[in-house]
């Protein structure tokens, strides 16, 4: 091994008097000269500091009733950088780590309670040490003296410790005196484990020295007993860890060169499918399969867990409360879900502003909070999860809300609006004020807030993401921001359209569903309201924009063409509007290039992509299409959502189809993620199963006829295919003709026409539709696909029970089957005030409810509202299964203490809900029942 280099530390450090130095002259000292040992040193203390903001936190919750682990464990970490930073010379580093040791052991060994005051010297003091540690190269010339003498005073104020002396503190009463030998055996393996990892990427390495290293072990009394302790909670990784560390820019050009492979690869599909040799086939097949592997593969090594940006806000929570006089805690779920790496890094700021604005905004004085009768600390809810492809972040407080009124008052004031446009302007319209330049809502302007700059940037940053900031208030119970954001941006699925000869993408995850719309139809489905164009989807009305319109590439046409019309209805944000395009192409996954710029300014675009055939597509904007085409929702589609149900019952939007021209079927479109026209003789049949290649893959396919007493459908050169998943895979059932989706009532029969894979049947406009099951279909035709599962068990063995709530005798007794079928114990209730009663009664236990939100006495909404009302259901899960399941039901059921919206009739995504939820569930209610 090569000499190690010493240094000295300088005897001029006032500063340091008082702490412990390796003085000696075996002791060896590292030269800043060595990057590769210094960057391992770099690397490993933000390890150690990760976490210890959230845990100081921790500690602080615990008060008086220590927890001696937790301590143990940020005084480890506190440790190891003070004796990693003494064998490289960083003093200053050493002394203040030195200081926040001495705090530590006393709450450790029960001489000083970590007070609000005590913890924020601990913050401060890790703060200034992460940010030593992120320069560390220049740390000794940072000033620590006001952490050191904050420390010192925490320290000296605790009457039962003495105020240590120098004598004291340089003696060997509190550490022993390093051992040279080990202390150099400790560098020498720095020194080769970074003159490995300099070439290759090795294993991740363990923490920096452990309790086994004498230069991370602590020797004082208060540490030996908590030594063994270590193994079970934070022992260093073992040999066999497949973890590595790779650099970022190795990552970034692994992805752009699975970007250039899936462009490769499209070209190779288009050019394969005009060859006649079938030799091509299997190649293509191989080199698709292989393609699409590698891509995932390789996307995945960039998601991280998105709780790396939540556990910031803690401390943001604590340190606003307390800036602001307010009491308010913090919840947290869904840490665990994955995002692309660089929309973690550009997430945090606008995910921050969120925070506080909640905090600041939202909730209310303590005293103002017991006035309006609420419990006088309030409450920020952080919440992600996926939904529809995406991820979906929701920031809920329950405080004041927002006042529409009061936002066109301040519009209005600032000449942001005129008052006639206030007076036009609804309340949802006003809501999307927020998001205005200039405009705030504080009475005064603070360091906090009173600007109006921020929310305005923050929506431009999220869009600028591909993701969509909504709003949704009630004045008096608080307001939910939910933040949809795409899993990655380097590629995506899209669908190819044509415009005026040209080709766009658009992104499938903007995308609802396609609708065509006869000739023969046209005069009656549009119409004009307030000037703007829309069109009738079934019971609402949606705003319509000509996509060559809103490019420019063709005269605005009012009337509707002579010819069918294609309409994508797309999403942006909380608005839905239909885009008028020429013809649809295909689907392609594509990698997204950034525009030049000189076409950064346009806001229909968001970039760029090389399609199969070489060529080049604009991907369109679909946010920054309905901004320059200043849309906003028609007033009668919210009256229209609003009356709906009401008038009409309940109902559920179906696929409604033919598989002989005399029988009909009804599939609801909750199930079916893609519809797909597909030429017969592209459908082959292996070892008896019907199947498709797609996508890249093999599409199992399902005939009605096959698994259902019906008549069989009849010859045809193409068929559409009803896509969906099912058993973890994607099945496919043949569909030979569409008549429509339709909405219609949940009157059911569920006896006449009962039979596997048909759950019963109803009477829609003179038709008998029989509403097919689809995983009871598939689990008929593939038993081999469905592993038995039992319900998660409750801590004493038993089956765990659920109350279903659901006024509809159909769906109650679908509901039944599903949860008695898997194992769970059931007991139904007709109404949620029904619900409530079975649940008030102590004789009954729960550990899971499942209701329905649209019901009479008591919905599903306000029984959910009462059982998070009551501490005795604090852990009780409830999932809402509807078929009005639209953005704005589910933030209102989000609010009032939903944990999951499903379709009622998905029975295999309610089961992997319930079991999941119940697995969290289940010990917690365990622990909180003990004595």
């Amino acid at each position: 091994m090569p000499a190690i280099p010493r240094r000295a530390l300088g005897d001029d450090l006032t500063l340091l008097a008082a702490t412990p130095r390796i003085d000696s002259p075996e002791a060896p000292k590292m030269s800043l000269d060595d990057k590769d040992i210094i960057a391992e040193f770099v690397v490993e203390s933000r390890e150690h500091l990760a976490d210890i903001e959230n845990e100081l936190l921790a500690i602080e919750a615990c008060g008086e009733n220590i927890d001696g682990d937790l301590v143990n464990k940020v005084f480890r970490a506190v440790h190891s950088i003070k004796g990693a930073a003494g064998f490289f010379g960083f003093s200053q580093v050493q002394g203040l780590a030195h200081e926040l040791e001495n705090v530590l052991n006393l709450i450790r060994n029960r001489k000083l309670v970590p007070t609000s005051p005590v913890t924020d010297v601990l913050l401060r003091a890790a703060d200034r040490l992460r940010g030593m540690i992120e320069d560390v190269e220049h740390s000794n010339d940072v000033d620590v003296s006001e952490h050191v003498a904050e420390l010192r005073a925490v320290a000296a104020g605790e009457p039962a410790f003495a105020p240590p002396t120098v004598a004291e503190l340089t003696s060997s009463e509190h550490e022993e005196a390093p051992d040279p030998e080990r202390q150099l055996q400790v560098v020498e393996n720095l020194v080769a484990r970074a003159a490995t990892e300099g070439a290759t990427a090795g294993p991740a390495p363990a923490a920096v020295p452990r309790p086994a290293s004498s230069a991370a072990a602590p020797r004082e009394a208060g540490t030996a007993e908590a030594a063994p302790r270590e193994s079970k909670s934070s022992a260093p990784s073992p040999l066999g860890e497949t973890s590595i560390r790779v650099a970022v820019n190795i990552l970034d050009r692994l992805m752009t060169l699975a970007g250039e492979l899936v462009l490769a690869r499209n070209q190779l599909l288009q050019t394969a499918s005009t060859a006649d040799s079938s030799a091509w086939g299997a190649v293509v097949a191989r080199v698709n399969q292989v393609t699409s592997e590698l891509q995932e593969t390789i996307m995945q090594t960039r998601l991280q867990p998105i709780g790396a940006v939540f556990s910031r806000f803690p401390r943001v929570i604590r340190d606003l409360s307390s800036a602001l006089g307010k009491q308010c805690q913090l919840t947290i779920e869904g840490q665990e879900v994955e995002l692309d790496k660089s929309i973690i890094e550009a997430i945090g700021d606008p995910l921050t502003h969120l925070v506080r604005n909640a905090v600041d905004h939202g909730i209310e004085a303590p005293e103002a909070r017991v006035k309006a009768g609420k419990p006088p600390a309030g409450t920020v809810a952080l919440r992600a999860f996926h939904q529809a492809g995406k991820v979906s972040i929701q920031i809920h407080d329950d405080g004041r809300g927002i006042d529409a009124a009061r936002l066109k008052e301040k519009a209005v004031a600032q000449g942001i609006l005129t008052p006639e446009q206030a007076r036009a302007m609804s309340d949802r319209e006003a809501l999307l004020l927020i998001f205005r330049p200039g405009l705030s809502t504080a009475d005064k302007v603070t360091s906090v807030s009173g600007r109006g700059v921020g929310m305005d940037v923050v929506k431009t940053n999220i869009e600028r993401l591909g993701g969509t900031v909504a709003v949704d208030t009630q004045l008096g119970r608080g307001t939910t921001i939910d933040v949809r954001l795409p899993l990655t941006l380097a590629i995506v699925p899209a669908l190819i359209v044509r415009c005026c000869g040209q080709r766009y993408a658009i992104p499938q995850a903007n995308i609802r569903e396609l609708v065509r719309v006869k000739s023969r139809d046209a005069a009656k489905s549009f119409e004009r309201i307030q000037g703007a164009e829309v069109f009738h989807l079934r019971e609402t009305l949606l705003p319509l924009v000509r996509l060559d319109a809103a490019l420019d590439r063709g005269e605005p046409r009012d009337a509707p063409a002579a010819k069918a019309l294609n309409i994508i209805v797309v999403e942006a944000g909380s608005l839905r509007y239909g885009l008028v395009v020429e013809g649809l192409c295909d689907s392609e996954e594509i990698v997204v290039k950034p525009l030049g710029r000189h076409m950064k300014r346009c806001a229909c675009l968001a970039g760029a992509t090389i399609l199969g055939d070489g060529k080049v597509a604009l991907i369109l904007d679909i946010a920054g299409i309905a901004s320059h085409m200043r849309l906003a929702m028609p007033e009668t589609e919210s009256a229209a959502d609003a009356s709906g149900s009401g008038a009409l019952g309940e109902t559920q939007s179906l696929l409604l189809f033919t598989n002989h021209p005399s029988e009909y079927f009804g599939i609801p479109m909750e199930l079916v993620a893609r519809l797909e026209r597909v030429r017969t003789d592209q459908i082959d049949r292996l070892g008896g199963q019907q199947i498709l290649q797609y996508r890249g893959g093999t599409l199992p396919l399902f005939s009605l006829e096959d698994g259902v007493e019906c008549k069989a459908r009849p010859q045809a050169s193409k068929v559409y295919v009803a896509v969906f998943a099912t058993a973890e895979r994607e099945a496919g059932l043949i569909v030979p003709e569409i008549i429509d989706i339709r909405s219609v009532p949940t009157r059911v029969d569920t006896e006449t026409f009962r039979q596997p894979g048909i759950t019963g049947s109803l009477v829609f406009e003179r038709m008998t539709v029989r509403l097919v099951d689809l995983h009871e279909l598939a689990r008929k035709l593939r038993p081999d696909w469905y592993q038995s599962r039992s319900a998660v068990p409750t801590p004493n063995g038993a089956a765990p029970r659920i109350l279903v709530a659901e006024d509809s005798d159909f769906f109650r007794k679908q509901l039944i089957g599903f949860f008695a079928a898997e194992g769970y114990e059931v007991q139904a209730a007709e109404d949620g005030a029904a619900a409530w009663d079975l649940l008030a009664d102590p004789a009954n236990r729960f550990d899971a409810v499942v209701t329905d939100i649209e019901m009479p006495n008591l919905t599903g909404l306000e029984l959910a509202r009462r059982i998070r009302g009551d501490a005795r259901f604090a852990d009780l899960p409830i999932i809402a299964v509807t078929s009005l399941a639209g953005d704005d039901d589910i933030r209102r059921g989000l609010q009032a203490g939903i944990n999951e919206y499903h379709v009622k009739l998905d029975r295999e995504q309610l089961m992997a809900a319930t079991a999941r939820l119940l697995k969290a569930s289940l010990p917690r209610a365990a622990s909180r029942s003990k004595p």
